[in-house]
C-alpha cells in the first residue's frame, strides 16, 4: 500500500470539492425548475455545469484551489453560496 503525498491529497481534496459542487448543481436541472428556465438561462447552467467538470484541468496547482472556481449562474437562489465540505 502506497502512501498518498501531500499534493495527492489536496489533489484528492480538489475533486470532492467539483464533485460536491456538481451534485448540489443537479437540482438546476431536475425537470420541474428546468422547464421554468429561458433558453439563455439554460444555457448558463450548462456553462457552469462542464466548467465545474474541467475545473481540475484548468488550474496548476490544488493550492490555487478556489482561483478559478466557475461563477454560478445569477439567477439561481443559492448563487454565491458555496458548501465546500465534501
Amino acid at each position: 500500500m502506497t502512501e498518498e503525498t501531500d499534493m495527492d491529497l489536496m489533489w484528492n481534496k480538489m475533486r470532492r470539492v467539483r464533485n460536491a459542487l456538481l451534485r448540489d448543481s443537479d437540482k438546476y436541472v431536475l425537470p420541474d425548475l428546468w422547464e421554468s428556465y429561458t433558453d439563455a438561462q439554460k444555457g448558463e447552467i450548462r456553462r457552469y455545469r462542464m466548467e465545474l467538470r474541467d475545473w481540475p484541468e484548468t488550474i496548476d496547482t490544488p493550492l490555487s484551489l478556489g482561483s478559478k472556481l466557475p461563477a454560478k449562474p445569477s439567477f439561481v437562489k443559492d448563487v454565491g453560496i458555496y458548501n465546500l465540505r465534501p
